[in-house]
């Protein structure tokens, strides 16, 4: 049985064996029923696998392992998303407060002082001066005013019987709220790390390009200067003069868009690692040559990998808080019982306010129905519906997308593998070449430019290499970046459902 459907399955447990909740019972979309189990993509038996942990070592390269713990503790989107999370982290409590009797401590003291011919006291005659009241034969003595001292200290209390379920459906939605945020962070963390790997592969490429560029201006012009001469003695034609001054002024021409292309790289480096630009030379050392890993990925992977993506799993609670959403509407529907109490000590004077006999109570315990809204609590229950169904078809097409870019990336690595292959063919059958013209040259029966032409020719299949180099890195890192980070099966943990501190799930680590 899939993941996909073992939580399912789960989760109609856990609403089976709750007390009374309103909410619908789980769902899963009939997309994600219908998954396959593995993805059909082909694959040479792999001979090792990558560590499990901190993906990225895959790589196998110190310099790219200090930028990516630079970015992860200096980069500013994900010091922003973790900021949001704290925040909904907050939310969550305060959603989850009302499930818990509130408590107040309060003391005041109030000084009245009113006309004895107003209100009550004009009843019994506080208007009648020496006169009888109201009752025959009494006579009553009003003082001109009243006037009235108390002082109180009391404890309050308040509570409503979640008798329907619509404050735990709240907190629990809540919580799902906080854990999509969470998926949400990862995919920060995960794009920014990839954003710092990709970066590093381009600004390695663009360092190499332009070293094998330079050189190769430095041959043409030996080369250029070399045709002169032979066309001066003529040795030559004037096409082949002009023709090697134009393939030597491309040279040429090609470099200042090179450096800026570099340029540009780097300050992008800079800005994910939080810097300025021109400030991580630091962290750039010369000779940079990331190592490429020709290791096949393993076929058959399973498709439950694809839980691991940070972005379906926060697709997935962003379902189950709809769910729970709609059970808290249903039950807005409903009456609701709330208890409130107070106690505590009164007294005229100040200094009798703590004595013992001076205490007070008073309990309070209502229920209100709901009988006309003017539609707004249907309508409330109606968008909460809506609300659901689009979580779950928003759910069911990040699973296609997710699927489809596992599937995609792993043809593309396979692909790439076997043009870095060819490129590495190329690359021995031109450096075999430029051999072979130096020992003919050395011997005195090559030409020498010959042995320059040579050299252009494997500064060619060298610059094709650097490319392949990136493509094959680009397209290993597009794989890790679609089945989110690792793809060993092994990385994927049991999630833990037990609630901790906050009531949010334990979520495994995918560093």
């Amino acid at each position: 049985m899939s993941m996909f459907l073992r939580r399912g399955a789960g989760l109609l447990l856990l609403t089976t064996a709750s007390a009374c909740s309103l909410a619908p019972a789980p769902r899963m979309p009939a997309t994600v029923v219908e998954m396959p189990e593995a993805y059909d993509v082909e694959a040479p038996p792999a001979e090792a696998e990558p560590e499990a942990l901190a993906w990225w070592r895959a790589f196998d390269d110190p310099t790219l392992d200090r930028l990516i713990e630079t970015a992860l503790t200096r980069n500013l989107d994900l010091r922003e998303a973790i900021a949001r999370l704290e925040e909904l982290r907050h939310r969550y409590r305060i959603a989850r407060a009302p499930l818990f009797p509130a408590l107040s401590l309060s003391g005041d003291a109030n000084r009245s002082s009113t006309p004895a011919n107003t209100g009550l006291g004009s009843q019994f005659g506080g208007d009648d001066e020496g006169g009888e009241g109201p009752i025959p034969g009494f006579s009553f003595d009003f003082p001109d005013r009243f006037e009235f001292t108390t002082y109180s200290a009391s404890l309050g209390f308040s509570y409503e019987l979640d008798f329907w379920g619509r404050l735990r459906n709240e907190s629990g939605a809540a919580v799902r709220d906080f854990l999509a945020s969470r998926g949400d962070a990862e995919t920060v963390r995960l794009t920014v790390i990839g954003s710092t790997i990709s970066t590093y592969l381009e600004v390695v490429s663009a360092r190499a390009q332009l070293a094998i560029a330079e050189d190769n201006v430095d041959l043409l012009r030996e080369r250029a200067e070399l045709t002169r001469e032979r066309y001066q003695a003529g040795l030559t034609n004037t096409f082949e003069l002009y023709a090697i001054r134009q393939q030597y002024r491309t040279a040429e021409s090609n470099l200042p868009g090179l450096r800026t292309a570099l340029d540009d790289a780097e300050g992008r480096l800079a800005l994910i690692l939080g810097r300025y630009a021109g400030t991580i030379d630091d962290l750039l050392p010369a000779g940079l040559a990331p190592a490429i890993d020709p290791t096949p990925i393993p076929a058959g992977l399973p498709m439950s990998l694809l839980e691991a993506r940070p972005d379906v799993m926060a697709a997935f609670e962003r379902v189950e808080a709809a769910r729970l959403r709609v059970g808290a509407r249903r039950a807005d529907l409903l009456p609701s019982i709330s208890l409130n109490a107070s106690g505590g000590f009164q007294s005229a004077e100040a200094e009798n306010l703590f004595y013992v006999d001076q205490w007070f109570t008073n309990l309070i315990g209502g229920i209100v129905a709901p009988i006309f809204q003017g539609g707004r609590l249907r309508a409330n229950l109606g968008a909460a519906g809506a609300q659901y169904d689009q979580a779950l078809i928003a759910y069911a097409r990040t699973v296609l997308g997710a699927y489809r870019e596992v599937r995609t990336s792993l043809r593309q690595f396979e692909n790439e593998r076997e043009r870095y292959a060819q490129v590495m063919e190329q690359v021995a059958d031109a450096r075999a070449s430029l051999e072979n013209q130096l020992e003919r040259y050395q011997s005195g029966v090559g030409d020498y430019v010959e042995y320059l032409d040579a050299r252009v020719n494997l500064n060619g299949a060298e610059t094709t290499r650097v490319l392949a180099e990136r493509g094959f890195g680009e397209a290993r890192l597009a794989v890790h970046r679609a089945l989110g980070g690792a793809w060993v099966a092994e990385d994927v943990e049991e999630v833990d459902m037990s609630d901790n501190e906050g009531g949010a799930r334990t979520l495994p680590d995918r560093r």
